[in-house]
């Protein structure tokens, strides 16, 4: 019988299945020896949790519902929350010493991804636009939230965070169904075939979670991460020809009213929440990394006093292509838009073609292994 994680789909490169010829074989013996002295976050000692059943019922369920919605002539508009993989604390790949996905995803190292790091042309990207708590069984309300949720991309899997509070900076939450307040992530995330979302809140949820791109592309999709405490639903799309752009919003005058910037993209009724609250100082308010489509247009609306005002940006045209015609908010607010502002590869190996390309080249550099 196919262990847990076969179950789950999780591929191995290193099974006897894998393709390759007998000198593919000899790498993966040296690689396995190379890491056998290796430090290593997992530890080995504890069990697999049942996460793995736990899935394969949510996702049973949320197949049964899609078939019942098309059965009564509903469609999938809109398409139901489908639940994400919560992946286990340790794989049958990290008890052989493999590629799992803690050395895929390099989750070890707790550092930030560089923000000078992009591809170039246009790519596939992943866009996060809210993460609701959509219930909450533990305590009563209300509560203070802190803690992380981050993305681990292809570009290079360290943290981009979209969620950051410490301890002395929480987010009170007062009741359920509640938009964490997110920050803008360092730079674009690249998702060539899936990404690991990290997620460590306090009192919520702690857990590793892989979303996969399979073909829905350019497509809102809504996933949620269960755990005995509480249910979180993320909005999230995957775009293709896609670059990112660099929203930047800075204030002129002294008017401390609370405000609400949103990013809205014109094929798409959604809107990304850039920034709520009251400027005080004047200079720059916020910067806000999203991806778009390329020579798409993008919108930034300002909501001050009950109205609504537009800015409109376009990949390849110089400022702004339409802007609020009131003096007032035009000479408060100075908004600009930078497209693919960083210069990169218009390609990159896979997270596991570069796993072995480390693993040679450590093997040549040390002495006593194989000859």
């Amino acid at each position: 019988m196919a262990s847990k994680v076969a179950q789950l789909g999780y591929p191995n490169p290193v099974s006897d299945s894998a393709s390759g010829g007998p000198d593919e074989e000899d790498d993966v013996d040296d690689i396995s020896m190379v890491f056998e002295d290796e430090d290593d976050p997992v530890d080995y000692e504890t069990t697999c949790p049942a996460r793995g059943e736990r899935h394969i019922k949510l996702y049973v369920e949320f197949a049964q519902l899609v078939e019942d919605m098309e059965r009564r002539g509903e469609g999938r508009d809109p398409f139901p929350p489908k639940p994400l993989r919560v992946l286990p604390e340790t794989t049958d790949f990290c008890i052989d010493r493999s590629y799992c996905y803690h050395r895929e995803y390099m989750t070890n190292n707790t550092g930030q991804t560089e923000s000078t790091l992009a591809l170039g042309g246009q790519q596939q990207m992943l866009q996060i636009c809210s993460v609701r708590l959509s219930k909450y069984k533990s305590e009563s309300y209300p509560i203070a939230i802190y803690g992380i949720f981050a993305v681990r991309d292809d570009l290079e899997p360290l943290r981009n965070y979209v969620f950051n509070r410490s301890r002395d900076n929480p987010v009170p939450i007062h009741q359920d169904v509640f938009a964490l307040p997110l920050c803008s992530p360092c730079r674009g995330m690249y998702v060539l075939d899936h990404a690991l979302l990290e997620v460590d809140l306090w009192k919520l949820q702690s857990a590793y979670v892989e979303i996969n791109v399979w073909t829905c592309f350019d497509e809102m999709m809504t996933g949620w991460i269960h755990s005995d405490h509480c249910l979180l639903d993320m909005d999230y799309i995957f775009m293709r020809g896609s670059i990112e752009a660099v929203i930047q919003v800075f204030k002129t005058t002294d008017d401390p009213h609370p405000v609400r910037f949103s990013a809205f993209r014109r094929c798409f009724d959604f809107g990304i929440n850039l920034f709520e609250g009251k400027c005080v100082e004047n200079g720059l308010v916020f910067q806000h990394i999203v991806a778009v489509k390329a020579k798409e247009k993008l919108v930034i609306r300002l909501e001050l006093n009950n109205s609504h005002f537009e800015w409109d940006f376009q990949d390849g045209a110089v400022g702004a292509s339409n802007y609020p015609d009131v003096d007032s908010i035009f000479n408060q607010f100075h908004v600009r838009v930078f497209f693919a502002p960083k210069k990169g590869p218009d390609w990159m190996p896979s997270r596991y073609h570069d796993w072995l390309e480390r693993c040679r080249t450590r093997n040549k550099g040390s002495t006593g292994l194989l000859k």
